[in-house]
Order: structure tokens, then sequence, then C-alpha cells
């Protein structure tokens, strides 16, 4: 735990962590026969589950990783069980198969397998050196996995318009913080994500995402009568009632934030002509005000607060009668998760980032493990995992970006489970604000 202080209040880090473990213990590779399948020339047949004469079925939840490595040396992969195998004597027929077993400290057994024609030795090289390499990179593990990327008011936001469709069709001011497969399932289930309120029609059911809106566009959908859901995240409505009060009182309000962030015209639209961004320390130093003593901030969220007081001291340094937020009211997410990206980083001989390389969440993740001094590799798809990448290590970090295909992490923890032993643990560092007591009494004498 960690934790540091404001005054009047008592910021704590809390680091939780949840661990599972699975454990087994692996024997050598092996070739032998698999009697009735039939692999094709030319392809490689990568085993899902195996028939085992000793141990019966056999799942193989390492078979995307062999999968992958065969595709991108541009070898034909077909996914298939292989119901049987045996040694040569047992049967005359069959595809060649090579596999490598493990024994699970609960006496269950899983295999990593591919077959391939025995008249084809271009395709037994390739399945038996594809076995044997990641064979090679099998051993005891721990997998630390970060926390989801979607705050708890972008799930609130989801949740609440999946419950909202269950009635009827509803329409989205905007975009929801979620992903885009969620998206695209709440759209075949009706929900409609308009650009404005122009693309709403008369008596519609409206939902303000998490990011909030701008106070016009509630005053026309109350004009229309057009039915609301307030999805808006709590901190956000509080980041909007400051920036509304400075402006009242006739502050210049510097929002400190980051350009593109889907909150900024919410908080802009409270303080019309009286709000400007400033995303850095040159920003703030270029902020140009009317009357020097009448100048408040903001900070925006969705921007780790450990990237603002640099910001936050040049303005003040200019103006000194600055007035800031109620730090109650921080948004702690994003330094919440990148702490906790931080913490799995420096625990870890390498991260998989989840994401695509061309987002700017996935760099942004990249570059925190980097920092760390940890290896980071990005990955699209479980399939895209090389052997060498897992060399040498013993503990391998997850975090998921915004662009991460739903279910990745799973898939990704499903198959390295078919390396060797894995424990998988979820690391979530968390800020909680606690108000301080005013004063406090002296112990009774005596």
């Amino acid at each position: 735990m960690t934790g540091y202080a404001h005054s009047g209040f008592v910021i704590t880090r809390l680091i939780r962590e949840e661990t599972g473990t699975t454990a087994m213990s692996r024997s050598s590779a092996r070739e032998c026969l698999a009697p009735g399948t039939v692999v094709a020339p030319g392809e490689v047949l990568v085993a899902t589950e195996i028939g085992d004469p000793a141990h019966g079925r056999l799942n193989c939840p390492a078979a995307p990783l062999v999968g992958g490595l065969l595709n991108r040396r541009g070898v034909r992969v077909r996914y298939a069980p292989v119901p049987q195998s045996g040694d040569a004597s047992q049967a005359d027929d069959g595809a060649a198969l090579f596999v490598t077993t493990a024994l699970h400290a609960d006496g269950t057994a899983t295999a990593i397998g591919a077959a391939a024609s025995s008249v084809d030795g271009v395709a037994m090289a390739a399945a038996r050196g594809a076995v044997e390499e990641w064979a090679a990179v099998g051993g005891t593990r721990r997998l630390l996995s970060a926390v989801s990327p979607w705050c708890p008011g972008a799930r609130q936001a989801l949740e609440a318009t999946r419950q909202a469709l269950a009635e009827g069709p509803v329409y989205v001011c905007g975009q929801l913080m979620a992903s885009p497969q969620a998206c695209a399932d709440l759209e075949k289930s009706g929900a409609v994500f308009a650009r404005s309120l122009d693309d709403v029609p008369d008596g519609a059911l409206v939902l303000i995402p998490a990011h909030g809106v701008a106070p016009g566009i509630r005053a026309e959908a109350a004009e229309r009568g057009l039915g609301v859901i307030d999805a808006t995240c709590p901190l956000v409505a509080g980041v909007q009632a400051e920036a509304r009060r400075f402006a009242e009182r006739g502050d210049q309000v510097v929002l400190i934030g980051q350009s593109g962030l889907a909150v900024l015209p919410a908080i802009l639209g409270e303080a019309p002509d009286h709000a400007i961004l400033a995303e850095t320390r040159v920003g703030a130093g270029a902020v140009q005000v009317a009357d020097p003593r009448r100048v408040s901030y903001v900070l925006v969220p969705g921007i780790p607060v450990e990237d603002t007081p640099i910001a936050t001291a040049a303005l003040r340094s200019r103006f000194p009668a600055l007035r800031g937020p109620d730090p109650d009211g921080f948004c702690y997410a994003a330094s919440d998760r990148a702490e906790t990206v931080r913490t799995v980083a420096s625990s870890s001989d390498l991260v998989l980032v989840l994401g695509t390389d061309d987002d700017p969440d996935t760099r942004h993740l990249t570059a925190l493990a980097r920092s760390n001094r940890a290896k980071a590799n990005v990955i699209a798809d479980v399939t895209e995992i090389i052997p060498s990448w897992l060399a040498g290590t013993s503990a391998i970090g997850l975090a998921e970006s915004t662009a991460a295909a739903p279910g990745l992490a799973a898939r990704v923890t499903e198959a390295l489970s078919g390396l060797g032993p894995l424990s998988v643990t979820r690391r979530l560092v968390s800020t909680e604000v606690a108000s301080r007591p005013a004063s406090v009494s002296p112990p009774p004498a005596g």
C-alpha cells in the first residue's frame, strides 16, 4: 500500500492481487502415429485435443501458439482433434504425430501436438519443429494481468444502455467508452449512435454517455420532450459543476487535459467564452487572461493526476490568486490504470500489450511498460506470440488496451497455460480518498 496527502484529505493507493494457480510437469516430445487421422500433403494439422492411450483425451490449450508459428512460416494449418495416437506397431496407416504431454497437479494432463502426412517430409519437419520450439520455452511461470481498460463510469454507462435496450430502441449521444465489439453488439440490439440530436426522432429515448454532454444538448432534449437516461460519470458531472461555478463568478477557466478527449465538449460547454485548454507546461505558460486575479483551473477526467502538477505550478507562478478544484473530486482512473501497468511491468520479464500497433492507447501502454525496463510486445491475436519472446522468462505481464479484441486476455491466458505450470495473478492499483479528521484527541493519561 502506498499513500500521499493533500491539505484536508488523504489519498491511499491500494495494490490488490488475486491469484489462481495451475501446476503440471512436462514430459519430452515424442513422435508417434495418429491412426485414422488423414492430413493432406502440404498442410499441418494442429491438434486441439489428442486421444492418448495412457491418459485418455488430452486438451491442447497451446494449439493457437503452434498454429501461429506455422502460419508465419507459410505452412497451411488446420485445427482438429486427433482421436487416437499410438506407437508405429499399433497401426500401419495414419498421420505422423509429434506430441508432448503435461501432467497437472490434480492428475489431469494436457498436450501440444501437430500432425502431418507420413509421406510429406517437409510438412513433417514443420510439425516437429513447431512442437519442439514451443516445448523448448515451456516452464513454470507467473502471469500478471492488469485491470480492464474501462473505468467504472464507462462500465456503468454500458450497463445502463443494455438495460434500457430491454425496453426498446435507445439513441446514444455520441459514442460509449466501450470496445468496438461491445458497441456493435448494442447496435444489433437496437442502439443507435447519434452524432447530434438532429438524428434523434421526436419521442425517442436518449442516453447520455459517461463523458457527458454540453448543457445545450440537455436543453434541446428537454425542449423536444425527449426521454433522457443520464449516465454521466459522477466525477465528470462534478468537474462540469466546478467549471460552471468558476465561470459564473467571472473567472477564466483553464482546463488541464489533453485534446481529443471525449469529455472536453461537456466541460467546455459549461464555461462558454471562459474556458481554455492547456495540455502542457508550455500551454499553461501561454494562457492569456483579461484579469490575472480571476483565473481558475480544473483537471479533465481521463488524464493521470500525476501528470498535472507541472502545468498547475506554471499557472500558479503566473497567477498567484489561482483558484483550483476540490481535490476530493479528482478522477484517479487514469492514474490507477497507469500505475497498475507500471506495477505489472516492474514485476515482469515480458509484457504482452493487447491491442494494435496503430492505436494510441496501445502505444501508451507499451511506453509505460518499457519505461519500467520490461520488454513489451504488442499482439492483436494470441497466434502472434513468438516463442523466442518467452525464452528465459519466469513472469509475463498482460496489459489490455481499449483496442484489444474482446476475450483476448482470456485466450492468451489459456494458451500460455499449455506451456507449463502457470500461476495467474490479477494486479489492481486503486486510489481511495478519505477525509482527514479535523483534529486528533490525545490518548488518555495513565
